[in-house]
């Protein structure tokens, strides 16, 4: 599961013995961060014999894992759980995505966040960067270094990437954001190898990404809701051939891609 960065966690562990719910004689939560320094022991409270919970807030993006440690029974269980960065809502926003699944309750919004967040960057394969995003990246000497990610909004640093390679200045690159591609006002050569450190993404969303982005949400939610229907005259399970494929046709040919055969 993933959770929005500052929103809090809520961990919960069951304490058995036997089968049975018990209450022990010491119970702790110890989280393991993203960085590998860990928070704890934490001393998560009781919800009744033997149900714990702790409300933990993380000031980390990335992978957590949450270790329960108890004596009297003793025993451990970890879980893993990620929080993402800062910013990064994904493509369409929660309630753009419920409007167009006619979802009208709250009870699947963490599931579905976890949808939009992971047809983002199917999405991006496709048209590009849309979420604004640093990056940092390695290129030799040339004339012009071409940036793997665009639209590029802005570059913000070049700097030499080993020993004896000059940095360069910023003010003296011409405008990147509509080619991609880094290059001198004077047009001269750019020595390296260079570490190139810049941001991507779009200031607006165009109506055809963000159709394409809801088409694959529905397909992809659609089809892990769809019921399996069986041959006639038998109680065998056919194969629904929507789940063959995450991205449907018409999504892409709305992000400009040209796709063979009927969509």
């Amino acid at each position: 599961m993933t959770y929005a960065f500052g929103a809090p966690v809520r961990l919960t562990t069951e304490i058995r013995s036997g089968g049975q719910l018990v209450t022990p004689a010491s119970v702790e939560l110890t989280i393991r961060l993203p960085d590998g320094t860990t928070a704890g022991p934490l001393t998560p409270p009781a919800d009744g014999v033997g149900l714990y919970h702790y409300d933990y807030v993380s000031s980390q993006a990335g992978r957590h894992i949450a270790r329960w440690t108890t004596t009297g029974p003793a025993g451990a269980t970890e879980e893993p759980f990620d929080v993402a960065p800062m910013w990064d809502a994904g493509i369409v926003s929660l309630a753009e995505a419920k409007k167009h699944l006619n979802i009208t309750t709250s009870a699947d919004d963490g599931e579905l966040a976890e949808v939009i967040r992971a047809v983002t960057p199917v999405i991006e394969r496709h048209a590009g960067a849309v979420t604004r995003q640093t990056y940092t990246e390695d290129h030799p000497d040339g004339y012009g270094l071409v940036l793997q990610h665009t639209p590029v909004l802005a570059v913000t640093a070049i700097t030499g990437a080993r020993p004896g390679v000059l940095d360069q200045a910023v003010d003296e690159l011409a405008d990147a954001r509509a080619t991609g591609v880094v290059r001198r006002l004077d047009g001269r050569w750019i020595s390296g190898p260079v570490r190139v450190t810049y941001t991507a993404g779009r200031t607006s969303v165009s109506a055809n990404v963000r159709l394409a982005a809801l088409i694959i949400i529905a397909h992809l939610w659609e089809t892990q809701r769809g019921t399996v229907a069986p041959r006639l005259g038998s109680d065998d399970e056919v194969w629904d051939p929507r789940a063959g494929f995450a991205v449907p046709r018409r999504a892409l040919e709305l992000l400009g891609e040209q796709v063979p055969g009927i969509a």
